[in-house]
């Protein structure tokens, strides 16, 4: 009885675990099989709907318990993928796609290298080569089919300049700001009097500055960051790449204006707004390469939902 027990296992685990979606657990026969249902007659078992149903959760929800409103979304997905599974195959197939046959042998091969020495495999090994060679072959099938849909057409250099002139926003370099900095650093664990004294440091160089010392000189002989040799100089930033609260602060400023110190994680900052380059629209001829793999990515994706809908549309599916 164990080892029925481990064979079983071993043939859920590898169906399962390692090879969703499943193909071999899809046919056309009746039998005494609880179905839990019908796509244009091939049928997905019950059993096999609450595996995956299973498996999924636990991948999906691992560290979570899950609630009521992700387990029926949950539950919609499996069904869902698993009736697109065998839409996809019988798709690939009318389209006489091929998967490489020395591919999936050199696959199987090393799957079975790899578990050769597990007693359960090759208890189980003769009956289930032949279920993994179908669910490999089913798994290249889909991949070559997205691979066709997705990819099998050719853009237009009117379609290019059509999609760039609708979407210009997305064609348009930044606002940069070039910005100065003196940094002193002081550890996050630091004693109060420490990061009172870095505030106080900073104060003192601000109205230096003001005063009309260059902020170079006082960047080189002051700052703890790795500007200093350049004079604080941190050349051009655009939104997003410097902290919030230094953003913050410097889009409070006018060029040429100095911050008050701003306290951050790893010490006291003060920053000066050199300059600012407005945003600027990106010309067509040096955007083209950026519009074409943005118009792909779209077509492509419109091009795969199309067809799944096509496909589930013309399906006749009957759920139990």
């Amino acid at each position: 009885m164990q080892k029925q027990n481990k064979s079983t296992f071993w043939l859920f685990y590898i169906l399962i675990m390692f090879l969703l979606p499943v193909t071999e657990v899809f046919s056309s026969d009746e039998g005494g099989e609880k179905w839990f249902a019908t796509v244009d007659g091939y049928n997905i078992s019950e059993a096999i709907y609450l595996s995956v149903l299973q498996a999924e959760a636990k991948k999906r929800y691992y560290h979570g318990r899950i609630t009521e409103e992700r387990l029926a979304e949950l539950k919609k997905d499996v069904a869902q993928d698993l009736i697109d599974q065998i839409l996809l195959i019988h798709e690939a197939e009318r389209l006489d796609l091929t998967p490489d046959a020395e591919k999936i042998r050199l696959e199987i091969e090393a799957f079975d290298q790899r578990y050769k020495q597990d007693k359960a495999w090759q208890a189980d090994r003769e009956r289930v080569l032949p279920l993994l060679k179908k669910q490999f072959e089913s798994r290249k099938l889909v991949r070559l089919l997205e691979q066709k849909i997705r990819s099998d057409f050719v853009l237009t250099e009117e379609e290019k300049r059509a999609f760039y002139q609708k979407n210009l926003e997305l064609f348009v370099f930044p606002e940069r700001k070039k910005v100065s900095l003196i940094l002193k650093k002081v550890s996050p664990s630091a004693l109060f009097e420490e990061w009172q004294a870095a505030e106080a440091l900073l104060s003192s160089l601000a109205e230096r500055i003001k005063a009309g010392e260059p902020f170079a000189e006082l960047a080189k002989a002051y700052s703890d960051d790795e500007t200093a040799d350049q004079g604080g100089d941190m050349g051009y930033q655009h939104e997003g790449m410097l902290h919030s609260d230094v953003e913050t602060a410097l889009n409070a400023l006018d060029v040429g204006q100095l911050s008050q110190p701003i306290r951050l994680l790893q010490g006291y900052v003060l920053v000066r707004k050199e300059e600012v380059i407005p945003a600027q629209q990106i010309r067509y001829e040096d955007a083209k390469e950026q519009a074409a793999q943005l118009l792909f990515r779209k077509e492509s994706d419109l091009r795969w939902t199309n067809l799944l809908k096509k496909l589930r549309d013309s399906a006749t599916i009957v759920r139990f």
